[in-house]
């Protein structure tokens, strides 16, 4: 770690924890761009992303952000380390699933809705109460992304598929984070970064299973190898460490800026546009997310 991160680590670390998210998430932002840019059919693109970035992240953590291995392995034996495996393998398939069916502007709203199901969890897992006006941000939420998946078949340059259907793969990678993001806040003690790993892992075989052998080996190597030992390693491995030394609630703020910057980098490099609804849709959730947020950290005395 450098000496300034490992100073600031033992100073500060809420702020530590948000410089990660902000790391995770910015590294994340040109993933979709380089999906786009890859021309890879479903199962293959799924496949080699889960794969490549299984085997980084378990080689990054073995080599620099573990101090017991066999102990966070171990871990991985009970039932949070198996619940938190699935629930990644889970959102690594859904993403892709939904960024190959349709707009990004679509996939990345309903990926936006990561608090909405950090806050159920957080009433279920850890005892926190949303009050009437969580409840009512969260319904607001759901309609922005109404909004935008009802528009989403207008969008420009974007693939033909099911708005619907790449909607809810959308939600369900929200899900799944929550879900992830809330056990690393809830167990010290588990394997988070291999538990990660390895659900990745297990939704890229998966993906290699399902493919044709020549879609398998007819990849442009620049853009699988971008993705699968840069950007998805390196984000996911920030993302997942931030729930241990900051708020989760501040993670899931971080995380809007991919909503905001992703479908640029994709109307930017490949001329997929969003509707002006889908922008008001989306430009909604951010909003109504943020002020949420904000509310609940900072203006509650909590």
């Amino acid at each position: 770690m450098p000496r300034y991160l490992a100073r600031l680590l033992a100073d500060n670390p809420h702020r530590f924890g948000t410089i990660l998210a902000l790391i995770g998430v910015l590294v994340l932002t040109p993933d979709t761009l380089v999906i786009r840019l890859s021309g890879l059919e479903r199962w293959a693109l799924m496949g080699w992303r889960g794969v490549l970035m299984g085997a980084m992240s378990l080689l990054l953590w073995r080599l620099f952000l573990t101090r017991n291995p066999h102990g966070e392995w171990r871990s991985l034996a009970s039932w949070q380390g198996l619940l938190v495996i699935a629930a990644f393998s889970m959102n690594s398939a859904t993403f892709t699933l939904g960024i190959v069916e349709t707009s990004a502007t679509v996939v990345l709203t309903a990926v936006a809705t990561m608090p909405i199901f950090a806050a159920i969890l957080s009433f279920f897992m850890l005892g926190e109460r949303q009050g009437w006006l969580g409840w009512l941000a969260i319904t607001a939420a759901m309609c922005g992304v109404v909004i935008v998946v009802m528009d989403g078949g207008n969008a420009i340059g974007s693939p033909d598929g099911s708005v619907l259907l790449g909607g809810i793969f959308g939600v369900l990678t929200a899900a799944g984070l929550a879900l992830t993001f809330t056990m690393a806040r809830k167990y010290n003690d588990l394997g988070i970064l291999p538990a990660a790993a390895l659900g990745a892992m297990i939704s890229g075989f998966i993906g290699l299973f399902l493919s044709d052998i020549s879609t398998i080996t007819n990849v442009p190597i620049w853009t699988v190898l971008t993705m699968g030992l840069i950007i998805l390693p390196i984000s996911f491995t920030c993302l997942n460490l931030a729930p241990r030394y900051t708020s989760s609630a501040i993670v899931s703020l971080l995380m809007l800026l991919e909503m905001v910057i992703g479908p640029f980098w994709v109307w930017l490099g490949v001329g997929e546009q969003p509707t002006l609804i889908m922008i008001v849709g989306a430009g909604f959730v951010a909003l109504v997310l943020t002020l949420h947020i904000l509310r609940t950290q900072w203006f509650s005395g909590s």
